[in-house]
């Protein structure tokens, strides 16, 4: 067996002594997390600044088009009202139309059962006095 495998062997089986070397001496965990680390792709206090006015800028835009859509649903409201207004001086027009229309038929209706009913009654007269003599 190598030395390397005795000193794996060793480590795997007390990794207790890689713990107090660690603590003993811990700038070699900073040393080996600045190797390993990333650099150019971690975000500083100015890439984090401009993210934030991004957001706010699009969120300031979503705000600016609600308050456009609020403003053409009311314009749409307002039209709708007028509609309402103006269907409702059609209906109060028609209603009196219509009463006059009423009036008017009532009239001509009226005028003509009277005309049948005067000229049913000679007619019925005359039936009556036929089947008198008829009979008598």
């Amino acid at each position: 067996m190598s030395l390397l495998e005795q000193i794996e062997k060793v480590l795997s089986e007390h990794p207790e002594i890689v713990v107090k070397a660690l603590e003993a001496k811990p700038e070699l965990i900073y040393s080996l997390l600045a190797k390993l680390t990333p650099w150019d792709k971690l975000a500083t206090k100015e890439d984090l600044k401009l993210l934030v006015d991004l957001i706010d800028r699009r969120f300031e835009d979503i705000n600016r088009r609600f308050e456009d859509v609020n403003r053409r649903f009311e314009d749409v409201n307002k039209r709708f009202e007028d509609m309402n207004k103006r269907f409702e001086i059609l209906e109060s027009n028609w209603n009196k139309r219509f009463e006059d229309l009423r009036y008017y038929i009532d009239r001509r209706v009226g005028f003509l059962e009277k005309l049948i009913v005067g000229l049913n009654v000679p007619i019925l007269i005359g039936l009556i006095t036929a089947l008198i003599k008829l009979f008598i």
